[in-house]
């Protein structure tokens, strides 16, 4: 887990190090924490702050941003200068989804929430889904579930905006983690997901660092006993910045998910 440092007056808190920055204000308690991984989203990040924590109360919200050039992990810092249920880390000296994925879960179990809820920061998941999430780890007269994933691949699931060729692709992934990693999921590659902290902490990682945690998680899920249900979502694909899988990214999940498939099959 990631060390703390007492709080300092001010908008940011920096390790001795000077390394990693983070907002100052101390975090009131709470159940659940939104976590958004950011890395140039200045265009978008104010507007999703602004719809997450106007939907209910209770909800905090973290934003872990790789330091990005165009000012991201500065803008959100000023936003956690007067909102109190903002909380934001700005990771320097390492990068990418994944990382920032885990990292901000275990930061939301060291604060003492129950649940994780993560999501992208442009708007491609909608905020008003985040309540059918978190009913669905809960839900009535059934089973609670370890996560519940946000899926565009169920009935009711659609997806808006994207090019023939990301579609096939996000098809062939998803036959992939399904029939080779056995993943009795049909959306693994959706970033909208909900996640038991309680469970999250029994898994044994380690986890894979790039777009490729997404299986990785919900395999060792699946592995270890856990409940996974989808809920249907409308993807709608971004409008404001670019998308950060370039090829560079493609490549390094591609071949994480030729290492998960070995361990899947390994006797």
């Amino acid at each position: 887990m990631n060390a703390e440092f007492p709080a300092r007056s001010g908008g940011a808190d920096a390790p001795p190090d000077g390394g990693d920055l983070r907002s100052a204000r101390p975090w009131p308690p709470g159940r659940v924490l939104v976590v958004t991984a950011t890395y140039n989203e200045r265009g978008s990040i104010a507007g999703l702050v602004t719809r997450v924590l106007g939907i209910d109360a209770p909800l905090q919200m973290l934003v872990v941003d790789d330091d990005s050039p165009d000012g991201t992990g500065e803008l959100v810092l000023d936003l956690a200068r007067t909102e109190p249920r903002l909380h934001v880390l700005v990771r320097r000296g390492r990068r990418g989804l994944g990382s920032a994925i885990i990292e901000g879960f275990r930061m939301a179990s060291a604060h003492g929430f129950a649940v994780a809820l993560n999501m992208d920061a442009d708007f491609s998941h909608d905020p008003d889904d985040i309540p059918r999430l978190l009913a669905a780890l809960e839900p009535v007269g059934a089973e609670p579930a370890a996560v519940a994933l946000g899926s565009r691949r169920v009935a009711g699931g659609q997806i808006v905006g994207w090019p023939l060729s990301r579609r096939v692709t996000s098809v062939l992934v998803n036959w992939y983690a399904r029939w080779v990693l056995w993943l009795p999921v049909h959306d693994s590659t959706t970033g909208f997901r909900a996640v038991r902290l309680g469970f999250f902490e029994r898994l044994s990682g380690p986890f894979e660092t790039g777009y490729a945690v997404l299986e990785d998680m919900l395999i060792q899920v699946h592995r270890a006993g856990g409940r996974i249900i989808e809920v249907p979502i409308t993807f709608t694909d971004r409008t404001v910045g670019e998308s950060k899988a370039g090829l560079r990214q493609r490549c390094e999940a591609g071949l994480a998910l030729l290492r998960m498939a070995l361990r899947a099959w390994r006797p």
